[in-house]
């Protein structure tokens, strides 16, 4: 059983990025589960090879339902896939981004790390109500995310960003042929490319099934912000939505600029314009 685990921010599309794998015939999809209290403090950034292993198999054997996740955080149902011969156990987190280099170097499991613009990243929150209460001020929270951010295993706001996209580009480097990186804006824009270099890093084929979801998922639409489904979405809604004070902070922060080069999201911002 290959094992994969991807990884991001939340909001930067995991959610939709896990149930593309899990729509592969031979794909075990678990969601979150560190974040499961039957699986709490299963993994860390010292978990043994051993620990690793067993994690693994804890995973495939679950009936936890929110690990398992027939329905979403909204409560609506998921995508149902057919199953045949599963050879891949795949997984996705938005906290403990700190275990990632330890499962790397403990264990065979290969690792996609998937990035969005970071305004995008704060539009979606702001506008995902279970994550961002409506009585918060965007102006406050978007650089710290202080009032979400309850530990040092929460992702939330800019400063939190710009730490795990730069984790991300040396992993990249350290790691390449175990890390897969992901901008999630590429992957809106030609859906079926990025997933066949995803789904080819990891060993997987992309089949009929995965081709029918990749097209229901990009043409059906929902009201449901936890669903994965995104109809006339270009990933730079923001740019007429959110506080255009955030986007000048970001959009001239020497930081933003030196990881924007690897990412080109000037160059698919303008195309969307």
């Amino acid at each position: 059983m290959q094992n994969v685990a991807i990884f991001g921010v939340p909001r930067s599309g995991t959610s939709w990025l896990g149930q593309i794998f899990n729509s592969s015939p031979h794909v075990v999809y678990r969601y979150q589960p560190i974040f499961a209290y039957s699986f709490d403090g299963s993994l860390n950034s010292e978990s043994s090879s051993e620990d690793i292993a067993q994690f693994h198999e804890m995973l495939l054997r679950t009936d936890d339902d929110f690990v398992c996740q027939e329905k979403n955080i909204s409560g609506n149902q998921t995508p149902i896939f057919d199953k045949q011969q599963c050879t891949h156990l795949v997984w996705k987190e938005v906290r403990y981004l700190n275990i990632i280099h330890n499962l790397l170097k403990q264990s065979e499991t290969k690792v996609i790390g998937i990035v969005r613009h970071p305004c995008g990243v704060i539009h979606s929150w702001q506008n995902a109500p279970k994550e961002f209460n409506k009585e918060w001020d965007i102006l406050k929270e978007w650089r710290h995310g202080d009032k979400k951010n309850t530990s040092k295993h929460d992702f939330y706001g800019y400063e939190r960003w710009l730490e795990a996209t730069r984790m991300f580009l040396r992993l990249q480097k350290d790691f390449p042929n175990r890390f897969h990186l992901l901008c999630y804006e590429e992957l809106v824009e030609n859906s079926l490319k990025y997933t066949k270099e995803a789904f080819n890093f990891t060993g997987l084929t992309i089949e009929e099934q995965t081709k029918e979801f990749l097209q229901e998922s990009t043409s059906s639409t929902s009201d449901d912000p936890y669903d994965v489904y995104r109809k006339n979405k270009t990933g730079f809604e923001w740019i007429s939505q959110l506080n255009p004070v955030i986007i000048n902070e970001i959009k001239t922060d020497d930081r933003f600029l030196e990881i924007e080069k690897h990412f080109g999201w000037n160059t698919l911002e303008q195309k969307k314009r």
